[in-house]
């Protein structure tokens, strides 16, 4: 093509034709012109194309981990009323007398269950979305802003999750240096030789209300109960949130499908 441009050029020279020879010139610089800014449109067609694509792409993945942890907070809230019924139960274990190695150890695992309340959110979507800049592919600025509150609410629960269990390794430290309950734990009853290493008198307090020893007790499970509940308000506030935002993010899906 460049080839017979060129030749009708070099006809129209040889031809004195000096007038028609700029006029084809200009036609054809024109013609270049038009050809490089369709190019240039062709490519930015593809390229929103392709972020559009990813930007759905990156919405169905939010969409995936918002919906994994509803099913995880939900679990977890389940999880803790098992352990707040388990809490009840050991509380009246100790108000009728502890008479066993075995209800020791019950209490202990209560205990040990009742402490575990970390959270750990699906948010590695967001988060390389927001390092990588691409929190821009999502072109519906009201669903970017429900997005970006939703997952700064999880910051606010992550660090009230973490202030709790701050207090509460506090609260299983104090436990551990005024009483000999660890020694009951499953994880170590089984690393005493001797018999006389774990015997009653390590837990007689237990059944003495009056006792220094047996008041730290009942203050540590009703620390569990409390931590517990708190758990469970946070986890029902961040579900009612994911919900919200689910549906924007179903309707914007829906309509990028139209």
């Amino acid at each position: 093509m460049i080839k017979l441009f060129r030749n009708i050029r070099q006809n129209l020279l040889n031809e004195g034709k000096t007038t028609k020879y700029f006029k084809y010139a200009i036609g054809e610089i024109i013609l270049v012109m038009i050809g490089i800014l369709l190019a240039l449109q062709v490519n930015n067609w593809n390229q929103e194309r392709n972020e559009n694509k990813l930007g759905r792409s990156y919405l169905e993945r939010i969409h995936r981990d918002l919906i994994l942890d509803t099913l995880n907070f939900r679990k977890k809230i389940e999880s803790n009323n098992a352990i707040r019924v388990e809490i009840k139960d050991a509380l009246e274990d100790l108000n009728n007398q502890v008479d066993s190695f075995e209800e020791v150890t019950h209490i202990c695992a209560v205990f040990g269950r009742a402490l575990d309340q970390v959270f750990i959110p699906k948010d590695n979507t967001y988060k390389g979305m927001v390092s990588s800049g691409n929190l821009t592919l999502i072109k519906n600025t009201a669903l970017i802003e429900a997005i970006t509150n939703l997952y700064s609410d999880y910051d606010t629960k992550s660090k009230l999750f973490y202030a709790n269990k701050e207090w509460m390794d506090a609260i299983s430290i104090h436990l551990d240096s005024y009483t000999d309950l660890v020694k009951f734990s499953e994880y170590t009853m089984d690393i005493y030789p001797v018999p006389g290493m774990l015997n009653k008198s390590d837990y007689e307090f237990l059944n003495h209300p009056e006792d220094e020893k047996f008041k730290i007790v009942i203050r540590a499970m009703s620390a569990c109960a409390w931590n517990q509940k708190a758990a469970n308000d946070y986890y029902s506030e961040l579900l009612i949130h994911c919900k919200e935002t689910l549906k924007l993010i179903d309707q914007e899906l829906k309509n990028q499908s139209h």
